[in-house]
Order: structure tokens, then C-alpha cells, then sequence
């Protein structure tokens, strides 16, 4: 059977005359939200805009999340919950991450020290530059969640934790009393306590206070 090629093509346009006091059929403003003829405007930011894509799909990931492993989770009180968490070493550091994935965007590290070159390896929210830096541990990684996810409201602040047998001089006194009634305030404030620090001592006031305030 033989093909044949067509290598050109005739269209054929029809033009329809219209007299010069004739107005042709046209399109022209639409009513607009307001009723009122004028222009359309579609709003894209939401399709463009990264932290708002982030959001969105953070927020389907955990959706599916409670829909395959935890139907009876309840995802807006975890968005909502506040977390203080005490100590940002490596528990501090895991303990925020797990928070974070699971839809909590406001986290609190209470902590006094400072980042050095042995921490970035065993803490994951530091890097090395951090430690060249010597950050303190509380903000550096208070700001590296919101590099993670810019969605989180996350706070740090250097406090040194009043412990049991640790002499208090007299030039300390006031500044003891300071720190004590700071963190009872950071305890009251917050509804979720982490007690992530690395001895039993500093442990002791913020677990007293925490039962005080029934958290």
C-alpha cells in the first residue's frame, strides 16, 4: 500500500464584515469578589513561596503518618505544645529532632554550655563551625532547627541550673535567686518537661519544680 505525504497545506480564513457603527460580540471584564466589572488576581504565593510548601508538606507527611501508625494521635495539640527541654547535649539535641517530626513547633533548651570539636559528631543539631565558634549550646541549636524547618518556634538561653552541693559564695547569691525563679518561670510557662541533662544533680530543682507545677 503506498503512503503519500502532504508537504503543504491550504487553510482557508473567512473574515466577517462588520460595519463601522456595529459593535461585534466581545469579551470583556469580568465581575470580580466584589461584584464590581474589573480585572481578575490569583493569589500564587502559596505555590511559590518555600517556607508555605514546607509547612504544607510537613503537615500531609505527618497526616499520613497518623493515618498508617497512630489514628488516635491528635496532631493539633502536638503543634500547639510548648517542650522546655533541659540540656541541649546529645539527648537534648535527638530528643528535639524526634519532636519536630512528629508536628511540635514550639521548643525551649535551657543550657550553659558551650559547644566543643568532640560535641558535632555525637550532637546532631551542631557542626563543626559551631564549635570553632564556641557557641553556646542552648541557641546554636535553637537556631539550627529553624534552618531545618522554618515553621518551628524554637528559643535558647544560657542558664546554669542551681544544684545540690554546689556551694553558693555570696557574690553569687543574687544571681542564684535570678536563675531559680527564671527557670520556675520557664517551667510554668511551658506545658511538656524534658529533664535531658547529664547528672542527677542538676536534675533535682527543675524535677521539684516541674512536680510543684504538675508537669
Amino acid at each position: 500500500m503506498a503512503r503519500m505525504k502532504y508537504l503543504h497545506i491550504i487553510v482557508i480564513i473567512t473574515f466577517t464584515k462588520y460595519k463601522k457603527d456595529t459593535v461585534p460580540p466581545s469579551a470583556g471584564w469580568e465581575k470580580n469578589e466584589r461584584q464590581r466589572l474589573g480585572s481578575r488576581q490569583v493569589n500564587l504565593s502559596t505555590s511559590m513561596n518555600p517556607v508555605h510548601l514546607a509547612e504544607t508538606a510537613v503537615g500531609l507527611n505527618l497526616k499520613l503518618m497518623k493515618w498508617r501508625l497512630a489514628p488516635e494521635i491528635d496532631l493539633e495539640s502536638l503543634e500547639t505544645m510548648r517542650c522546655l527541654l533541659l540540656g541541649a547535649g546529645t539527648l537534648g539535641c535527638n530528643v528535639a529532632r524526634c519532636l519536630m517530626a512528629w508536628g511540635v513547633k514550639h521548643i525551649t533548651f535551657v543550657d550553659n554550655s558551650r559547644i566543643s570539636y568532640s560535641n558535632p559528631v555525637r550532637q546532631t543539631l551542631f557542626t563543626f563551625q559551631d564549635s570553632c565558634e564556641n557557641r553556646p549550646k542552648a541557641q546554636a541549636a535553637a537556631d539550627a532547627l529553624k534552618a531545618i524547618y522554618p515553621g518551628i518556634k524554637s528559643t535558647g538561653y544560657d542558664l546554669t541550673i542551681p544544684m545540690p552541693g554546689h556551694a553558693v559564695g555570696e557574690s553569687t547569691i543574687e544571681k542564684v535567686k535570678e536563675d531559680v525563679n527564671f527557670l520556675h518561670d520557664l517551667i510554668r510557662q511551658h506545658d511538656v518537661l524534658f529533664l535531658l541533662t547529664d547528672s542527677r544533680e542538676s536534675r533535682w530543682l527543675p524535677t521539684v519544680i516541674g512536680a510543684a507545677e504538675q508537669k
